[in-house]
């Protein structure tokens, strides 16, 4: 009896397992015209547990907007069986078939197979239309109940209202970029806004903006940082439309006509009201609690600029590279009162707009009074980010070479004026310094006149004594002898290594960066270890601009992607690595837009690959 019982019970699994299935029934309307929705249907039977529709890959021109699920259960011939649909609502943007292909799903350990789907767009398309199929549905399976009834025409309502929105948002949403003039210089950064707005009626209609993600489409030829985080909504300044600004700033490459397009994404949420309860089932309500939520994305149209070249006439031969609007804040010497070869400070500070970046440090006009070196930079930025407004600090040290100079070097600082169209040249003011003769000359020359000649005519030779004879057979003395040779050998070392540093200002700055490289590259390390996303991204492109910038006259911090690129290209390194580079740029960039999420695989990747990247590009030939 044992043995039938449990020939039964493989019986009824087997056949359980064997009813189970997952299939599609493909898209219902199969052809619609451009920017409308049909539904893609899923049936499970005899199936539960979590369905993830992650590996069902999209056509380009087809996304999900919306999801339902319907569940029914049935008993035929004493066996049960059960069956869910659940229903997605897809938004076609482009003409042609756009078909999802065979795909796979697993569900309760076990993989099904669902084969593809064709979806045909064509304007010419019959215009969708809500007859009243469900509504008739119900109501001959509940003959024709005045409740069921009611509800469908609900439902129907709700879909009209959806799809009201998503047409209104499309003829509505606007997405424009705003510069104060269309004919702008190379090298010249250009504060503009990307302004994204929409009709107030959808605020009317209980529509909120919850999430909105701007874009870079096509901007290759221009440097441009990223966008504020947090935008400027204006309401009051147009009587029907609500606008969200977002600013940034552009500087463009190389001159010629050039195209800027953006493009931005969000989610619109929408509050649930009362009529929209009643029809909806008890899973839908709590599936929206909070709202429904609505996806979108809004291209803008290509905007043309014209880049033009900088002037040839009255371009000054030293000139700095700076373009906008700037003066000379301040310049001081520090000691004013030296010696001759005695090294002093002069630090020069520039405040403005313009493209801060890009300026070049000004000439000193020392003659042959001075000797001067490279200067540092430092920046102070006023803008959120954008480097066009700020202070940049230029510090100098400069030698005299002879005394009783009057004056220290004065500062030759030029830069274009943009609106005026023309060279600006500003000289400093002269600042007075007292330079003395050196201690050292002024005691050389009083012992030259008092000391009196050495009587070499009376030196004579003399036995050395016996305790001397012991001294030089000692190894004590020999040792002391060697040990004050090294340190003399190190102090030398360390004195050249010093003067090298502060005579060759392009050796000091390669080891400042390699240093901080170094440094930054070991958080990024530690960052990936502790799953630290954020954190990663931001110290590893930071190792590497400071990498880059070892051997180059920018500004660590101010090396974009595109000039990462042309040095990686010059130093040989293959496009694999060059890739790498490339991710960890825009990583971090996405990281600061808050428009995407990196897997930790990822971030463990780009780790591994970092450290032999920077170790080539510190690496010296």
């Amino acid at each position: 009896m044992k043995k039938i019982y449990l020939s039964i019970l493989s019986t009824i699994l087997c056949s359980v397992l064997l009813a189970q299935s997952v299939q599609t029934t493909g898209f219902k309307p199969d052809t619609i015209r451009p920017d409308s929705t049909t539904d893609y249907t899923l049936v499970f039977k005899d199936i539960s547990g979590n369905v993830d529709i992650s590996s069902m890959k999209l056509p380009d021109g087809l996304r999900i907007v919306g999801q339902n699920s319907s569940r029914s259960h049935s008993w035929v011939n004493g066996k049960a069986s059960s069956s869910t649909s659940v229903i997605l609502k897809m938004h076609a943007s482009k003409e042609g078939t756009l078909t999802i292909p065979e795909w796979t799903v697993k569900i309760g350990g076990k993989t099904f197979t669902i084969k593809s789907a064709s979806l045909k767009v064509d304007p010419n398309a019959p215009e969708q239309s809500y007859d009243n199929d469900e509504e008739d549905l119900f109501s001959r399976g509940f003959g024709f109940n005045p409740f069921v009834r009611q509800q469908a025409q609900r439902q129907q309502q709700a879909r009209r209202q959806i799809q009201s929105f998503e047409a209104n948002l499309r003829n509505n949403a606007k997405l424009e970029i705003k510069l104060k003039r269309d004919n702008i210089y190379v090298g010249e950064s250009v504060p503009c806004e990307l302004i994204f707005s929409f009709d107030k009626s959808l605020i009317q209609q209980g529509f909120n903006l919850v999430q909105l993600v701007p874009e870079t489409k096509k901007a290759d030829d221009f440097d441009m940082p990223a966008f504020t985080e947090k935008p400027v909504i204006d309401e009051s300044s147009d009587p029907t439309r609500v606008l969200i600004k977002y600013s940034t700033a552009i500087t463009p490459l190389k001159v010629g006509t050039y195209d800027l397009d953006f493009s931005a994404q969000g989610v619109f949420n929408r509050e649930l009201r009362a009529d929209d309860m009643m029809s909806m089932s008890i899973f839908d309500q709590m599936a929206s609690f909070g709202g429904r939520q609505i996806p979108f994305k809004v291209d803008m149209p290509s905007k043309k600029i014209e880049v033009l070249p900088l002037p040839a006439e009255g371009k000054p031969e030293n000139f700095t590279g700076a373009i906008g609007s700037f003066s000379l804040d301040s310049v001081s010497v520090d000691p004013d009162a030296l010696t001759v070869g005695e090294p002093c400070t002069i630090v020069v500070k520039i405040v403005g707009i313009g493209n801060f970046p890009r300026i070049q440090e000004p000439k000193l006009d020392a003659k042959d009074e001075w000797k001067t070196y490279k200067a540092k930079s430092s920046f102070i930025d006023e803008s959120n980010g954008h480097s066009n407004i700020g202070i940049k600090t230029f510090e100098y040290t400069v030698v005299p070479r002879k005394p009783d100079i009057p004056y220290a070097p004065e500062v030759l600082f030029n830069y274009f004026d943009p609106i005026a169209k023309r060279y600006v040249e500003v000289k400093s003011k002269p600042i007075q310094v007292s330079v003395a003769p050196t201690g050292r000359s002024k005691r050389v020359k009083e012992n030259e006149e008092v000391a009196p000649k050495p009587a070499l005519d009376k030196i004579i030779e003399t036995t050395t004594s016996t305790a001397e004879a012991r001294l030089l057979e000692s190894p004590y003395f020999w040792g002391t002898q060697i040990f004050i040779l090294l340190a003399v050998i190190g102090f030398v070392a360390y004195k050249r290594e010093m003067l090298r540093r502060e005579n060759d200002s392009a050796y000091a700055k390669r080891l400042e960066c390699n240093k901080d490289a170094k440094k930054f590259l070991a958080r990024a390390i530690d960052d990936a270890k502790k799953s630290d996303t954020p954190h990663f991204f931001d110290n590893a492109k930071t190792a590497l601009q400071y990498a880059l910038a070892s051997d180059s006259e920018t500004q660590a911090r101010a090396i974009t992607l595109k000039e990462a690129k042309d040095i990686l290209r010059d130093k040989n390194f293959d496009e694999m690595q060059i890739d790498t580079v490339a991710k960890i740029f825009e990583g971090s960039d996405a990281i600061a837009y808050g428009a995407t999420i990196i897997s930790t695989d990822e971030v463990l990747d780009a780790s591994q690959k970092l450290g032999g990247i920077i170790e080539k590009i510190l690496k010296r030939k």
